[in-house]
């Protein structure tokens, strides 16, 4: 029985990984680390703490094989302004936890990287081999920790899965910290609120359902745990936000406004990630397409409003 810990239960990804994992319990035993926990968390051990705090992130790291680093405290646009502020909530407690990782035993970290931050400003479809030039703070410290991860190898002979994820949407997350275009739109469409667009609406995106991103990081589970790698996960098709406000409008029904506003200066212009290196190694598996994902999405928000 492989033994997963997933710090960062309780966020957007982390709760999809959760129901992987129980999808996958006849291998896989789960642990959960964060600040609070869902009732479905009820099934699994669970430890309550903060990645700050030294004491209950060893408990939870004790005996296990596998943990997922999914928790980031920040987003592009928070730390624009405050580069410094990547260091401390990021990049200072990654580096912590490694160590505590190397103390315990662990065999592999999976870390959840930004596809949409790590290669910068550029304009081709980006492979793994492609350069990374972060523009901004929080994809210069998320590539920082990448390059940490490989240093971890060498030193604690911890192998890693590094994962550069696109544009994440789906049933569950939280647009309240200001990421999220998709289900920002569709909370604002099911609240009788303009959709509000950052720019001119050209900037191209690579959208992926949550769900496929839960399984495609499960590949982790199955394969050597001391093999490392990195891999972008993506939906290999991308869509520009005029673009995907007509697909919004066609399924929802609904002839929503729709507010452009002066483009902030942590965007990034065009992300279109090659996904084939991850499906290849995956297997036979199909991705949801964006007009499912946005169906699903959005029953999903009208049904919690029904609710509220």
């Amino acid at each position: 029985m492989l033994k997963v810990l997933i710090l960062g239960c309780n966020s957007f990804i982390g709760k999809h990984l959760i129901a992987a994992a129980l999808d996958n319990k006849d291998s896989i035993l789960p642990t959960a680390f964060g600040r609070s926990f869902d009732a479905g968390f009820d099934k699994i051990r669970c430890v309550r703490g903060d990645f700050e705090d030294s004491a209950p992130l060893k408990e939870a790291l004790k005996g296990q094989d596998v943990v997922y680093h999914l928790i980031s405290q920040t987003i592009p646009s928070m730390t624009w302004n405050t580069p410094l502020s990547e260091i401390e909530k990021n990049l200072t407690p990654t580096l912590k936890f490694i160590e505590l990782a190397a103390e315990s035993g662990v065999k592999k970290i999976c870390f959840a990287s930004s596809g949409g931050t790590v290669y910068g400003l550029q304009q081709n479809l980006l492979t793994e081999e492609s350069p990374t030039e972060p523009f901004s703070p929080h994809g210069i410290v998320k590539r920082a920790t990448e390059s940490f991860l490989q240093y971890a190898r060498l030193r604690f002979h911890i192998a890693y899965d590094i994962y550069r994820i696109s544009n994440v949407y789906g049933e569950g997350q939280d647009v309240n910290k200001g990421l999220g275009f998709i289900n920002t739109a569709l909370e604002n469409i099911v609240n009788n609120r303009p959709v509000v667009v950052f720019g001119n609406g050209e900037n191209t995106r690579d959208y992926i359902y949550v769900k496929d991103v839960a399984n495609l990081l499960m590949l982790s589970t199955r394969k050597s745990l001391e093999d490392s790698d990195v891999y972008n996960i993506s939906a290999n098709h991308s869509v520009n936000l005029n673009e995907l406000i007509a697909l919004i409008k066609k399924v929802t029904q609904t002839d929503f406004g729709v507010q452009y506003v002066q483009e902030r200066s942590s965007d990034n212009g065009k992300v279109f990630l090659d996904n084939s290196k991850i499906m290849s190694r995956f297997g036979e598996t199909s991705l949801t397409s964006l007009e499912e994902g946005i169906k699903n999405t959005y029953a999903y928000l009208k049904k919690r409003a029904m609710y509220v």
